[in-house]
């Protein structure tokens, strides 16, 4: 089964027209998918961003994550707490290009370990001054 030269050219362009069609469907369903997949992905961001604000804005953080947001260590006084929100606060001030939502997870970190915070230590001398003085 051989063909005329004149044959094959007409085969060889309608398999080409084939091909191009396929590329053009093919590419239009592969656009629209990109389209609704990417559109998903943004609902789906949005609805995890907000939830996480809600929770950073109860206050509803573990004690783990909260000590690894402010890099303190377990036994960080108030003070240490204090210390690292402060500068973590600055760094990331929406006026200067931070985030808002880091600076909610930032201030839910610092309410959730200042309730935990072990209390200071007595100050040198007692409340009443009576430091090295026996008891009567």
């Amino acid at each position: 089964l051989t063909q005329h030269p004149s044959e094959q050219g007409n085969t060889m362009a309608g398999f080409g027209r084939l091909l191009a069609n396929l590329i053009v469907m093919g590419g239009g369903v592969m656009t629209r998918a990109f389209v609704e997949a990417y559109k998903q992905a943004l609902a789906n961001g949005g609805q995890a961003a907000a939830g996480a604000a809600k929770t950073a804005a109860r206050g509803g953080i573990a004690e783990a994550e909260a000590r690894m947001i402010l890099n303190v260590k377990p036994k960080a006084t108030e003070a240490e707490i204090m210390e690292a929100h402060e500068k973590l606060m600055g760094m990331n001030d929406p006026a200067k290009g931070g985030s808002d939502y880091l600076q909610k997870k930032i201030l839910a970190a610092k309410n959730s370990l200042v309730q935990e915070a072990p209390p200071p230590p007595p100050p040198e001398g007692g409340a009443d001054g009576s430091a090295g003085k026996a008891a009567p």
